[in-house]
């Protein structure tokens, strides 16, 4: 009877654990990239933010327009609401200095950081709607939020290294 009491409670206090574990490890490992981000737009000087590997290809502070815009997409879509201020359509002619895009990137990183905190288990399975093709739920909408950090925090490395500024976290 004790052996089968033990077994119940070890279960119950996994399972209990176990709550919201995707939500935390996802938040943390995406707050641990959006400050790698920050770090490097600060390595990065100002007169290099327009700098691009080419024609028809997005420029340093367009990486970054891109992930603000993005971390405020998937946070609405994990039910957060923008803040005050922030007008999706204009962002680009709003945010032009390097001040303003580094103070975006962190606003629109604690946004989607907390959205994704604040989820439920239980609401983890519910659709999406995004505005392409496919189905999405809940999940999917954070691991993608995690992901598309991920793949530009690449990209601004590449960018930053082209331009001789090495990422201050690699740094003997």
């Amino acid at each position: 009877m004790k052996k089968g009491l033990t077994i119940v409670a070890l279960f119950a206090s996994v399972s209990v654990f176990a709550q919201g574990q995707m939500q935390k490890e996802t938040a943390n490992m995406l707050n641990y990239a959006s400050g790698q981000i920050i770090q490097l737009a600060e390595a990065m000087p100002a007169e290099k933010y327009d700098w691009t590997p080419e024609e028809e290809v997005r420029t340093f502070s367009g990486v970054m327009l891109h992930v603000i815009s993005a971390n405020y997409f998937f946070a609405t879509k994990l039910g957060a609401t923008l803040p005050a201020g922030v007008n999706m359509e204009t962002l680009e002619s709003d945010l032009t200095s390097k001040e303003q895009l580094i103070s975006a990137v962190k606003q629109s990183s604690e946004l989607i950081v907390g959205a994704i905190q604040n989820v439920k288990d239980a609401d983890l399975p519910n659709k999406v709607e995004f505005p392409f093709p496919g189905e999405y739920t809940t999940m999917t909408a954070i691991l993608i939020g995690l992901s598309h950090t991920n793949e530009h925090l690449g990209q601004m490395i590449a960018y930053a290294r082209s331009n001789d500024v090495v990422p201050p976290w690699s740094q003997q």
